[in-house]
């Protein structure tokens, strides 16, 4: 079976989580922030970890955080967690992002931060997002901070620039499902060398350290992964996962629970450094296959009436390869028997989760929709 999504991994990637050396976290930061075009970067044990840092650096608590409707659920566990209020905006109707008309009706003196996300690798108006931001500073009186949620977006163009030079920083996740990724791990990266400096200090203050037995667990977790997705052994994985016995594993969020994971404040590790800064080299030509790959769907699905994929865009990175249809079961079902597993990324539309009841503020009528519509194809073969 061909799985809905899988880690470049390969040899040289065995090599760096096996050959033992240390101050790799430092140059994984640097070599990182470099490529995606800021000047410095802070790698934390995940990406939540260090939208959680960011609002504590800026003294934020009971602020409003703007942030999609649509979008992976960890973004607002990480605004509730810090002592803020997310404030949920739905997606445009002819993108998945967020609307840009439902940015401005949402932004109230009590609005700290904005928080873009370019979903599933399709660059946002980040161009718009910070002449709406200066218009509100002006009315309000103060600062108001934009993250680039770049989760999906490793080196998406908006305009021909690269969207994490906008704004005050730009997050990322580096968990396997990325486009790369270090094991586990995140990464924030800013222009800023203040918030760069205060954000370490942060971090060195408020995580343990991971330890060897930690560190050993990186490790079988990556050699477990480069077996199980393995096309030959995928389908009884992907088997498992059905029967619901893979769920510890699997399973990221709870409807009725706003949480971290248990490692969330850990200093991140020297292996997964080793094996980001591998990835790292090999991001132009992930990238460049997976582009072709988006391309070659969409134009195969373009006279197809049975789902709606957004036209090939060259600015986007393409994490997971999208559209809309009207019966998703259906679809997943007739791809199973081809041997192909139809991925559900976002499943939820997070104002209608159980957690998140209490902060359902506007509309969520586009995000609802895409909740029970979308799927992703295997972004590999």
């Amino acid at each position: 079976m061909i799985p809905r999504f899988k880690p470049n991994y390969g040899w040289s990637d065995w090599k760096a989580a096996l050959t033992p050396s240390r101050g790799n976290i430092p140059k994984f930061e640097k070599a990182f922030a470099e490529k995606f075009g800021c000047e410095s970067g802070i790698m934390f044990a995940h990406g939540r970890t260090g939208i959680y840092a960011l609002m504590k650096v800026w003294g934020l608590k009971d602020a409003e955080v703007i942030c999609p409707a649509y979008t992976c659920v960890v973004v607002p566990h990480a605004i509730v967690l810090s002592r803020n209020i997310p404030v949920f905006v739905d997606c445009e109707k002819d993108h998945y992002n967020m609307s840009l008309d439902g940015i401005r009706d949402a932004i109230t003196e009590k609005t700290r931060v904005i928080i873009p996300t370019h979903l599933f690798g399709y660059p946002m108006n980040v161009n718009e997002v910070g002449r709406i931001v200066s218009q509100a500073e002006k009315k309000y009186g103060h600062r108001i901070y934009v993250i680039q949620d770049c989760a999906h977006s490793f080196g998406a163009k908006w305009n021909g620039e690269l969207v994490t030079t906008f704004g005050d920083a730009a997050v990322f996740g580096l968990n396997i499902s990325k486009i790369i990724n270090s094991i586990f791990g995140g990464m924030v990266i800013t222009q800023d060398k203040d918030l760069a400096a205060n954000l370490r200090q942060w971090r060195d203050k408020n995580t343990n350290e991971i330890g060897l037995r930690k560190t050993l667990k990186r490790f079988a977790y990556f050699a477990a992964v480069n077996v199980a997705f393995k096309n030959r052994i995928y389908g009884f994985v992907n088997w498992l996962e059905r029967k619901g016995w893979l769920d510890r594993f699997v399973k990221y969020y709870a409807e009725d629970k706003i949480n971290f994971p248990s490692d969330w404040d850990y200093y991140p590790s020297e292996i997964e450094a080793r094996v980001g800064l591998n990835q790292l080299k090999k991001y132009d030509g992930i990238i460049c296959e997976r582009r072709q790959r988006a391309r070659e769907i969409i134009g195969a699905m373009c006279d197809c009436v049975d789902i709606r994929m957004l036209p090939f865009d060259e600015g986007a990175t393409y994490s997971h390869i999208v559209g809309q249809v009207n019966v998703r079961s259906a679809w997943v079902d007739r791809y199973l028997k081809k041997g192909e597993n139809l991925g559900i990324l976002i499943e939820y539309s997070i104002p209608m989760l159980k957690a998140y009841e209490r902060y359902h503020k506007f509309d969520s009528v586009a995000a609802d929709d895409y909740a029970m519509r979308m799927i992703n194809f295997p972004t590999g073969g």
